[in-house]
């Protein structure tokens, strides 16, 4: 048996990023512009520090967003996940606190309203996804009945796992 089931997923959200890295590129052009060449950017050019401190914020956008990840680690024990940055713990969920934990297929636009962190409505419950998540996930229901989808880019390999860890541990999830 395997012991273990481990996932690491990247946001792969490329229009942000491009986004984000667009404006880097013009504002670099300003700095070198305004900064290097003397040359004021624009009819009302911004103040040197403005140019930098914005230059840095989005630098700091850029990295923040190719940062993000969903740890994901399934044992005998239970769940482990840590949405990072925004997790700085890695949360845990035993086996014990739950009625039900099966793969079931998710819209995450329509659903969830998008990507990440989700509150979605008291039919789905909550969920944690990144873009590269693909369109089935991992269902808890917990015994006072709150719902969890934590999504998965391996989701044959998970619920393989899942299966196994169900016969092998006698855990009564479906």
């Amino acid at each position: 048996m395997e012991h273990e089931f481990n996932e690491v997923q990247r946001f792969r959200i490329w229009w942000a990023w491009l986004g984000v890295a667009a404006l880097n590129i013009l504002f670099l052009y300003a700095i070198v512009q305004q900064l290097i060449l003397g040359k004021p950017f624009g009819e009302k050019p911004a103040p040197d520090f403005v140019l930098i401190l914005i230059e840095l914020l989005l630098l700091a956008l850029l990295y923040f967003l190719v940062s993000i990840r969903l740890y994901t680690k399934i044992n005998a024990g239970g769940i482990y996940y840590r949405f990072h940055p925004f997790h700085r713990r890695e949360r845990f969920i035993s086996w014990n606190e739950l009625s039900e934990a099966y793969m079931r297929p998710y819209n995450s636009l329509l659903e969830y309203g998008g990507w990440g962190i989700r509150v979605g409505s008291p039919k789905t419950g909550n969920a944690i996804n990144t873009s590269q998540s693909a369109n089935r996930g991992l269902q808890l229901r917990f015994r006072e009945g709150r719902l969890l989808l934590i999504g998965t880019a391996k989701p044959d390999e998970l619920e393989r796992f899942l299966e196994q860890i169900n016969t092998e541990a006698k855990l009564k999830i479906s």
